[in-house]
């Protein structure tokens, strides 16, 4: 396993900045969502989206993002930024045509967007 396979292991725990709902069970939830990006983990490699609105803070609309993809399903990409470190949400059917639409921190945050 890679260091960025632990580093977001490790984060998998921290589900502080996730929103959830009345009525909903926090740490079925919250474990619910690790186990998502657990099954949909990739073999890391760089990515890149265009910052889209609402934004990203240090980023111009229009900017490209680059990051390391760590778990992808559909047309959602989990990224990690290491100079940041921080976990974002990039969108798009393609890898080539993404969106970063202003959706970071926790990886769990990230993948309940």
């Amino acid at each position: 396993m890679s260091d960025l396979n632990y580093l977001l292991e490790s984060r998998l725990a921290d589900g502080s900045d996730v929103y959830i709902d009345s009525g909903v069970n926090p740490s079925e939830y919250l474990e619910g969502l690790a186990n998502d990006i657990r099954r949909n983990a990739c073999q890391p490699f760089e990515l890149s989206a265009v910052v889209m609105a609402p934004g990203i803070p240090g980023f111009d609309d229009g900017e490209e993002i680059t990051g390391v993809c760590v778990a992808k399903e559909g047309g959602r990409w989990l990224v990690y930024r290491a100079k940041e470190d921080l976990f974002y949400a990039f969108w798009g059917a393609r890898p080539e045509q993404l969106g970063a639409h202003g959706v970071f921190g926790s990886p769990l945050y990230c993948w309940s967007a």
